[in-house]
């Protein structure tokens, strides 16, 4: 009896066949046996907004430092959106249609913008003190303005800050609607480097009599810098505490605080001890944009991390 050929080896589409059988048994006994790996979950998109300060300012920061612990820690999503300063934050936290929720702001701010938005004072919420900012007041050391009665004194001049919404500008018109001596100044908004030069070098041609920052004392600003390494041509016009009138915020905490600082930082070989006012400044949160659970979140974080969050103040 004869043996058919292909009975004892298979046509080649019986063979294939049978290969893509046990491919087909294997994968599924594989698929049964070992899971394949899962992609982790993206990341959140930004669930909020927090509305800092200029792009490499302390405040800016301070919402990069609290957005990255927010979505480690929390899983949270939020933008950090710069600003001119204190009021444009302040302004876009109470807009209703802003995407804003947190803000950086002075205290002193706050309580200018409160006088103008009184319903303010019950919609938002204190997330925590996110540090000093003291002013720094920067005359010329030849003929210059030599403390603040002198400047109060002063008819017809000018104090310097570089932008209409920074932190200094807002302080200086505060400090104006406490202190009716000071309605003679005028606010110049010029660059702090122009007013630093024109100081120096303007004499009796420039009517700019100091130029006003504010800042934390560890800061070392470019203007700061000029005024430590020229010690002859500047000099840090002190502020006392009988100089200026003080105020309250509706929690009563005082705006201002009076004190002797190191400006450029503790360590700094060339720091000079200055007399003057500072401000703390606040983090708030939007009690009708962040649902309770989210307060809750920025609170435990805030407990838990806010020295990292908000960095050093010394």
């Amino acid at each position: 009896m004869r043996t058919r050929f292909n009975e004892i080896f298979p046509t080649p589409y019986c063979l294939l066949s049978a290969i893509l059988a046990g491919i087909l048994v294997a994968g599924v006994v594989a698929a049964q046996g070992v899971r394949a790996p899962q992609r982790p979950d993206p990341a959140p998109g930004p669930q909020t907004a927090i509305s800092t300060g200029r792009e490499g300012g302390s405040y800016h920061g301070i919402g990069q430092r609290l957005q990255a612990r927010m979505l480690a820690d929390h899983g949270y999503g939020i933008a950090v959106e710069s600003s001119s300063g204190s009021i444009q934050n302040l302004a876009r936290l109470a807009d209703p249609s802003s995407p804003v929720g947190l803000a950086l702001t002075q205290s002193d701010a706050l309580a200018q913008f409160l006088k103008m938005n009184a319903e303010f004072a019950g919609e938002y919420l204190v997330l925590g003190d996110a540090g000093r900012e003291c002013v720094f007041l920067i005359a010329s050391q030849r003929g210059g303005i030599r403390s603040f009665a002198e400047l109060e004194a002063a008819v017809d001049g000018q104090v310097s800050v570089d932008d209409p919404g920074s932190g200094a500008a807002v302080t200086f018109e505060y400090l104006m609607g406490m202190d009716p001596a000071l309605s003679d100044l005028q606010l110049a908004f010029t660059d702090t480097m122009e007013t630093l030069l024109q100081l120096k070098v303007g004499g009796e041609h420039t009517d700019l009599r100091a130029a006003m920052i504010v800042q934390r004392p560890s800061t070392r600003s470019p203007a700061v810098g000029i005024v430590l390494a020229n010690p002859r041509d500047y000099r840090f016009v002190p502020i006392r505490e009988a100089d200026v009138q003080n105020a309250h915020l509706p929690d009563q905490s005082v705006v201002y605080s009076f004190e002797r600082v190191r400006v450029g930082g503790s360590e700094a070989k060339d720091g000079l001890e200055v007399e003057t006012l500072c401000t703390r400044s606040l983090l708030l949160a939007s009690k009708a944009k962040l649902s309770r659970e989210v307060r809750s979140r920025l609170s435990l974080l805030m407990l838990e991390a806010g020295a990292v969050v908000i960095g050093q103040d010394d």
